[in-house]
């Protein structure tokens, strides 16, 4: 679904542990060992995928090393340093961060909390035939989840020829997917939008900005290979590890803008997404997301990726390209790069980076 380009608005303290937590139980709980069938036109299967033949890639095609090296640049608020290696300082910083979040003992209070209903419910994605009427009568009691699914109804995405103004109406609309994605953003929203010392909010602003692009893009790229609700949640997650990451880089490096090395930001980078991978596993999320993870923490193993591994990973590159630009720090007309490992075509990227851009486009006042 499209209408995740909406941001979703901050969710009040206090909700996520009562009416939202009952709600999850009625979404995500039913029958444990039922089998949740595929949505209409999603077969899922787990067969192994050619490699496809890479286009001549276009003269501004950006390879993807790149894209994620100027990504994490432009959330750490740092510029390129002169020096191409690691400084003296910057060993010091990355030995204290593995020191910190290295090796078996890592401790999970240092990730963000997510409240404690969520992962026992989300251990089983099953769902029974819900009747509206009672899911309404659950989620009127929280007026934040009512706003934001009226909200969502209200997109462009539903096309409705009328207003979408009565809760009721507004679950049959968007369909018990819908209401799973609308309830995650209030979640995970607060988690990734989270202040730094030296650039305020920018940084969990762009952070949500690309979750919300990722979990999009993963659904379009995992068409008839990937559960949808699971691509929309690996997407939506990719990044939770960031906070952490970058809260502890503030403590003991205090780079305060100035320039870092190349080596430098690929090591943050990959600290982040072990920290992500690492809430996945603490909240107990769906397996197949959390490899998912596993493998966007570590693109090295790309023959033994999984078909929404191999999305998640290319979704995470669009939507960084897509900020990037947004952002105004690489040309309108870039592309991602398509290499054999990623095992997605150069036409399959750039179908998916226009409706990208088609779903994420401001909208004029």
């Amino acid at each position: 679904m499209a209408y995740t380009c909406d941001t979703a608005k901050r969710a009040t303290p206090g909700t996520n542990d009562s009416v939202i937590g009952k709600f999850f139980k009625r979404i995500f709980g039913g029958r444990r060992n039922a089998r949740r069938a595929p949505e209409a036109g999603y077969a899922l299967r787990e067969t192994h995928v050619a490699i496809p033949e890479i286009d001549k890639p276009a003269a501004n095609a950006m390879a993807p090393d790149e894209i994620e090296h100027r990504f994490y640049r432009l959330i750490l608020g740092i510029d390129e340093a002169r020096e191409p290696t690691l400084s003296g300082a910057e060993q010091a910083a990355l030995k204290r961060m593995r020191e910190a979040f290295g090796g078996d003992r890592f401790d999970v209070a240092q990730l963000p909390r997510l409240p404690s209903v969520v992962p026992q419910l989300l251990r089983s994605l099953r769902n029974d035939d819900a009747d509206s009427k009672r899911l309404a009568e659950q989620i009127a009691r929280d007026t934040v989840l009512v706003g934001e699914i009226i909200r969502v109804a209200n997109t462009a995405y539903f096309r409705t020829t009328r207003p979408v103004s009565s809760l009721p109406q507004a679950i049959v609309l968007i369909g018990q997917d819908g209401l799973r994605r609308v309830v995650m953003q209030l979640v995970m929203r607060p988690i990734l939008h989270f202040e730094t010392r030296h650039s305020g909010n920018l940084t969990g602003e762009l952070l949500w900005q690309h979750a919300e692009r990722c979990a999009h893009a993963c659904i379009y790229l995992g068409k008839g290979t990937c559960d949808p609700f699971e691509a929309y949640l690996a997407g939506l997650v990719s990044h939770t590890g960031a906070q952490a990451a970058i809260m502890a880089l503030e403590t003991y490096a205090d780079l305060g803008g100035q320039p870092a090395s190349r080596p430098f930001v690929a090591a943050v980078a990959q600290q982040i997404e072990r920290l992500s991978l690492h809430a996945a596993r603490h909240w107990v999320f769906p397996s197949r997301v959390v490899q998912a993870l596993a493998e966007r923490a570590d693109p090295a193993d790309a023959g033994a990726q999984t078909p929404l591994g191999r999305s998640l990973l290319a979704s995470s590159r669009l939507a960084m390209l897509d900020v990037l630009i947004e952002q105004g720090v690489v040309d309108a007309d870039t592309t991602l790069l398509a290499v054999p490992q990623q095992r997605i075509s150069q036409e399959q990227l750039l179908r998916c980076q226009e409706d990208l851009r088609a779903a994420f486009s401001p909208v004029e006042a």
